[in-house]
């Protein structure tokens, strides 16, 4: 616990930081028509507030209201509603999302009121964050790059914080206790607020029958003994902004100790226990020129501290190699500080009615100090040892490294009649791999109030993380990952066309996508037969894909449905310079049905019925997501088989609104089995040929009291 506080103290004392002003509070839900509802004002898509309509993105936006209708617990409740994601908890711990099929860390950009709070060493977010301290949340799907940089190649998801006063106490199985508070002060011209919470649970932990090395006696679940995953979770977390006239500040900051889900080897660690401690800071001042010109200098930090004790083998196991007893088991301790430091110069025009500019320039400073990684045995021999030392004098490339972003972006908008037209450019250069220019373009077209057609073109990218360039722990897997200083960044383009149609008390959207992914950055092995892999750039996937949403009014403020359905075809092809001649062979000879990529279900429908009964409320929502299988890129894929099931699960929210200020909710989430790979390559059918187990069924009681 030491070492927690130090962190937290670390990161109040660090340098603070910037974002833009947040979108403002939403009106009640009850308060919008169906059609104000799903075309409410979005920051996220331009920087700036504008209507979700004309907004130049494939979007979704919930508001806080929506959450509670919802039932959601935590961030991934919701994430499972929005059409072309998928969600699971990965065997590390983590949850995982992916969107429109890319299921990469760091694919999706996550901001909290506009700050980035991304990982910059492995590209991870925290993404099943408390939902009490949340107003809204806008999801775009398609690349953000143009606007945000790094990491915004499937999506962006912005966090926008809540402003009221409450309390909310939530218990339920699984030991679990979550507290929250917010408190919001608003006079004259200053707005003050800020969310405290948190959270301890042992985790909806499942049975696992069967593991990568059953036929180990060591192993926890040999012979198919049941054994229980440990997914315990203990978060604390602190929110604040501050805004005086044209001054803002905010603050962000987690506090988590977790076990792994199952353990970085596939192999049940219930020993493990994970540190993360983040916090995003930002200071910005609105200097206002004139009535159409505002410029706002910017400074801003992201602060990682990772401290992770990770069980590789459980207690008393014997070494093949060495016959030492490992006591204690076999166990790593790996630990980081990353720092990100900013500074953002933005200028804002509005040159007439029809025409606006945001143009302006970035500078970053990341840097990866205090790396360590101890081992209590010597990797060589498989000697135990009984404390924690670097037995083997591994060489840490990645303690010390830094890397330097400048970055200029320009968008401009115009709008006149019936057509809204963006366009914008973002050139990012980085000081370790080169530079990364990327466009944008939307057209919307409103052809009447019941018809409006959107027609997208954007491209993005993703640097390699730190972890990928420079890690040479061979931690990662069974055998080990290399980073690959080599490696050049992912880049993405994506063409969108989407459709509108209001009538009455129906809204209809539909969309259709075709997106080209280069470079991907995944772990191979070089030599085949499961020696040490590296990261490499292994080759590039198309998709084309489709997503329509329905949401009808039954009765005004009574009654809502929706239902949503996306699903997309993804085809895979080897780079030739950077892989095996006989990978690319053997793929070369597959059918054309197998050059798919299938590891995760490529159709997902979701649908919910709410229902208001004066001061009951009901709401009863499922998600489906089809068969999933290995891929078939090389030999090791195709025969390590898998056929992971269909699945569908239900979701039920009853509650009850005492008074106006003090209500009640029963949540019930992830009703029914979901099965999900807890890897796309060789490692997929590690718990079977179903996959992995997720999570199971919570069963809540929320008690909240609105001031």
């Amino acid at each position: 616990m030491k070492k927690l506080y130090l962190s937290v103290f670390v990161f109040l004392t660090s340098l603070l930081s910037s974002q833009t002003d947040t979108a403002g509070t939403l009106p009640n839900i009850g308060e919008l028509t169906l059609e104000q509802l799903l075309d409410i004002d979005v920051y996220s898509a331009s920087r700036k507030l504008e209507r979700q309509s004309e907004a130049p993105a494939i979007m979704t936006t919930i508001s806080h209201s929506q959450i509670a209708t919802l039932g959601a617990i935590t961030l991934i409740d919701v994430f499972k509603y929005i059409p072309g994601i998928e969600t699971s908890m990965g065997a590390d711990g983590f949850y995982h999302i992916s969107i429109r099929g890319a299921n990469k860390e760091g694919e999706v950009l996550v901001l909290i009121n506009g700050q980035q709070v991304n990982d910059f060493y492995d590209g991870r977010a925290l993404l099943d964050l408390s939902v009490d301290f949340i107003e809204r949340i806008e999801v775009i799907r398609g690349p953000g790059s143009a606007l945000y940089g790094n990491n915004a190649i499937a999506g962006v998801i912005n966090i926008f914080t809540i402003k009221e006063t409450s309390i909310s106490v939530l218990g339920g199985n699984y030991n679990t206790l979550k507290l929250n508070a917010n408190y919001f002060l608003e006079k004259d011209k200053t707005q003050f607020n800020v969310s405290v919470g948190g959270l301890t649970t042992d985790g909806a932990n499942a049975e696992i029958v069967s593991d990568k090395v059953e036929a180990q006696s060591w192993s926890l679940t040999h012979a198919d003994a049941n054994y229980k995953t440990n997914r315990w979770n203990r978060d604390v977390y602190l929110n604040s902004n501050l805004k005086v006239g044209d001054f803002h500040f905010q603050i962000f900051d987690i506090a988590r100790q977790q076990g792994t889900y199952i353990g970085p080897v596939f192999i049940a660690a219930p020993g493990s226990k994970l540190l993360t401690n983040q916090m995003s800071s930002s200071l910005h001042y609105d200097f206002k020129i004139s009535d159409n010109v505002i410029v706002t200098p910017k400074i801003y930090s992201n602060v990682n501290y990772r401290d992770f004790l990770t069980q590789e083998t459980p207690n008393h196991y014997v070494s093949n190699t060495s016959g030492n007893i490992f006591e204690n088991g076999k166990y790593s301790k790996e630990s980081y500080l990353g720092k990100t430091y900013g500074a953002e110069m933005d200028i804002y025009i509005k040159a007439n009615e029809h025409f606006d500019l945001l143009t302006g320039t970035v500078f970053e400073d990341l840097s990866m100090s205090n790396y360590s990684l101890t081992r209590n045995y010597k990797i060589v021999g498989d000697v135990y040892k009984e404390s924690f030392a670097n037995y083997d004098n591994i060489e840490f490339t990645q303690d010390g490294k830094r890397r330097y972003i400048v970055a200029y972006f320009l968008q401009g908008n115009y709008k006149i009649k019936e057509f809204n037209i963006t366009a914008g450019l973002r050139h990012d250069d980085y000081s370790d791999f080169g530079s990364s220019f990327n466009p944008r373009i939307g057209v919307n077209y409103k052809v009447s109030s019941h018809l409006l057609f959107k027609g997208l073109y954007g491209k993005a990218f993703r640097a390699p993380t730190f972890q990928e360039l420079y890690d040479n722990t061979t931690i990662g897997n069974e055998y080990g990952v290399k980073g690959n200083v080599n490696l050049t960044p992912e880049k993405i383009s994506t063409f969108e066309l989407g459709t509108k149609i209001t009538y009455n008390k129906i809204v209809l959207n539909y969309n259709v996508f075709y997106v080209e992914h280069k470079n991907l950055i995944r772990i191979y092995d070089p030599h085949g037969g499961g020696s040490i892999g590296v990261y490499e750039n292994i080759g590039n996937i198309k998709t084309f894909g489709n997503e329509a949403e329905l949401v009808v009014s039954l009765l005004p403020n009574k009654m809502n449905f929706f239902i949503n359905y996306s699903q997309y075809l993804s085809t895979f092809e080897w780079n030739k310079e950077k892989v095996k001649k006989s990978d690319v062979a053997f793929f070369e000879k597959q059918p054309d049905y197998f050059k798919n990529m299938t590891n995760i279900p490529t159709l997902r429908l979701n649908a919910g019925v709410e229902l208001k009964i004066k001061k009951l409320s009901l709401f009863a929502g499922a998600n489906y997501g089809n068969e999933a299988f290995n891929n078939n890129r090389f030999y090791l894929e195709q025969d390590h088989f898998a056929d992971i099931p269909f699945y569908v699960q239900g979701n039920f929210n009853v509650g009850y609104a005492f008074t106006q200020k003090i209500s009640a909710k029963v949540q019930l989430n992830n009703v029914g089995a979901k099965y999900s790979a807890p890897d796309e390559s060789t490692n997929i059918n590690a718990y079977g040929t179903k996959g992995m187990l997720q999570p199971g069924t919570t069963v809540m009681l929320l008690l909240k009291y609105k001031l």
